[in-house]
């Protein structure tokens, strides 16, 4: 059932900007490659006309092709990554299974179906995000809460979505190189499922510019490390920019993993990523605790992307 604790992680990522918080590890290196995965950021939706989510950009154009990877050493096994290739005996990096007696995981060096988990370090699966919607461009997709301090999506549903793309460490996308990356696979926990990717992390070198806006959390005293949080939300065409990890299951369609869409209580929608920017204690802005709906143009490097979403500030201006 560790695979149900996974997605449940993975499936609230979108949800920390509402006030949860996850957290997750794993990441190595392995020889670098010349992969190069790209998409072009479309315009922002015209707040005037659009009525529902942006039409799918699920096409060839939306991840490009990469290189056909070679075929690795040692033997295929049962696990497929999301790009529907199987995953062989000389990725796997790291196996363990749960010993009941000792009431924890310990290393093996086979894989049972039913009881195991295994991590392939040096690669990860992605894919680039569809456009966005958000309440600042079209307030009209949006339904506020009776407080008035939610504000939720209301259009037309994204279509479910399957592509995915491997990538490796040294591959870049969109002006960022690939630095480290890892695989998780686990059973699913579901009678029937042959799907066993738990969850990917990546992170990246390199800045990239970015508009969209942003929330920062009060401090609250039960709570007073959380005060003072910059959560961002790229806009439309920043949306794009940023390659995804997050996927959650079609329970209906055999447990297949799909984009995770998620709609966030800020007046977001879609299913890309926010980032953490940290604190605003840390930064130099005339950012407040408190703020929302305060659009920037940020300037961010070191984005780790996993169980949770976060970057580094370079440089971020009110706009």
């Amino acid at each position: 059932m560790k695979k149900i604790t996974a997605i449940l992680l993975t499936t609230a990522l979108l949800a920390v900007f509402t006030g949860c918080n996850n957290s997750e590890e794993d990441s190595e290196s392995v020889p670098n490659s010349d992969t190069q995965l790209s998409s072009t950021a479309p315009s922002e939706p015209d707040s005037s006309s659009t009525e529902s989510a942006p039409e799918s950009t699920d096409s060839p154009e939306s991840v490009p092709d990469v290189p056909e990877k070679q075929q690795p050493d040692g033997e295929p096994t049962f696990l497929t990554g999301l790009d529907g290739e199987p995953i062989y005996t000389s990725e796997i990096t790291q196996m363990t299974t749960y010993d009941i007696e000792k009431k924890e995981d310990v290393p093996t060096d086979t894989l049972d179906p039913e009881n195991f988990s295994a991590v392939c370090e040096g690669f990860t699966y992605v894919y680039i995000p569809r456009p966005s919607v958000d309440f600042m461009a079209n307030p009209e997709l949006f339904e506020t809460s009776e407080d008035g301090e939610g504000h939720y999506y209301i259009g037309e549903e994204l279509p479910d979505s399957y592509e995915f793309k491997r990538v490796n460490v040294g591959d870049k996308i969109n002006g960022l190189t690939v630095k480290s990356a890892s695989s998780r696979f686990e059973p699913s926990g579901y009678d029937g499922s042959e799907q066993y990717y738990a969850q990917g992390n990546i992170e990246f070198e390199g800045d990239i510019e970015l508009t969209g806006f942003v929330a920062v959390t009060e401090e609250h005293p039960l709570y007073p490390e959380n005060g003072g949080k910059i959560f961002f939300y790229p806009d439309s065409a920043s949306s794009v920019k940023i390659p995804s990890t997050l996927f959650d299951l079609n329970y209906e369609d055999e447990f297949k993993a799909r984009h995770y869409v998620g709609n966030s209580s800020y007046g977001w929608y879609g299913d890309g990523n926010g980032l953490l920017l940290g604190n605003i204690a840390d930064i130099d802005s005339e950012l407040r605790a408190g703020d929302k709906y305060v659009k920037v143009r940020v300037i961010v490097g070191d984005i780790a992307d996993g169980a949770s979403f976060s970057a580094v500030v370079r440089e971020i201006e009110l706009i």
